[in-house]
């Protein structure tokens, strides 16, 4: 949880460096997209949600994206960047650190050029109805300050095709005209690599409400060694009881 917590402070820093630097924004340049962003919601094709990354608003936000992902409508006052990367599942911060790591690319290449790049993303995260999905980003810059940073940003939602939900996130920075990767990031299942398959396994049953006993039969072991498999995921979490280790597991997605 803490790369989690350390990667969104470090968004938030970068926003408000992007607020410093921008003083004169025309807001009349948004509106010539307003017609394309009618267009992608009215074909089903994605679901755009589009960001002012400098006073951190929404210009554009798609009505589908309650239904079809699971989140309460009256919430929609609330939805930012910041929102949306607290519902991230711990694991997955590396979401954060590409976009970190897109910006610091792009100072380095011209400003007429700088649109002309992308990042997708691939991530699990957390509805409002406890459901853990996966989710397909595109993740597209439309408009650029003053100075040639980033302010107004398309973000193409999609289910994605793969629900395995124990595969970490993935990020890719490639550029659109030519489709050469600039970077990837891949992020690691912290949960998985703590405790072993077999610890994982015994936790789940004990979330099911199974005691030792039970667990021990079904997984054709002894009791004995149930129970030092709870003892082992106490300590490699380090958590004070096994029902910590339920909730950090409940928070990772695993069980």
């Amino acid at each position: 949880m803490r790369k989690l917590e350390n990667s969104i402070k470090a968004n938030k820093k970068f926003r408000k460096q992007l607020q410093k630097n921008s003083t004169k924004l025309d807001y009349k340049i948004v509106e010539k997209h307003i017609d394309f962003f009618n267009l992608i919601d009215e074909t089903n094709t994605s679901i755009a949600v589009v960001q002012d990354l400098i006073n951190n608003n929404i210009v554009y936000f798609s009505e589908r994206f309650f239904d079809v992902f699971g989140f309460i409508r009256t919430k929609e006052k609330e939805i930012d960047h910041v929102w949306f990367r607290e519902y991230l599942h711990p694991s997955d911060y590396i979401i954060n650190i590409s976009g970190i790591k897109t910006q610091e690319f792009l100072k380095n290449v011209p400003i007429e050029k700088r649109k002309n790049y992308k990042l997708v993303h691939d991530f699990r995260i957390k509805n409002d109805f406890g459901k853990w999905i996966r989710l397909f980003v595109q993740d597209i810059m439309l408009e650029l300050n003053e100075k040639g940073e980033p302010w107004i940003n398309l973000k193409l939602f999609d289910i994605s095709p793969i629900q395995d939900l124990n595969q970490p996130a993935y990020s890719m920075c490639r550029e659109i005209s030519s489709g050469k990767i600039i970077f990837t990031l891949e992020g690691k299942n912290e949960f998985s690599s703590k405790i072993s398959k077999r610890e994982i396994e015994v936790l789940g049953l004990i979330a099911e409400g199974m005691k030792s006993k039970e667990i021990a039969k079904k997984l054709c072991i002894s009791e004995n060694t149930v129970n030092n498999h709870r003892r082992n995921v106490i300590k490699k979490l380090n958590v004070s009881n096994i029902s910590e280790a339920l909730m950090f597991g409940v928070k990772m997605g695993v069980i």
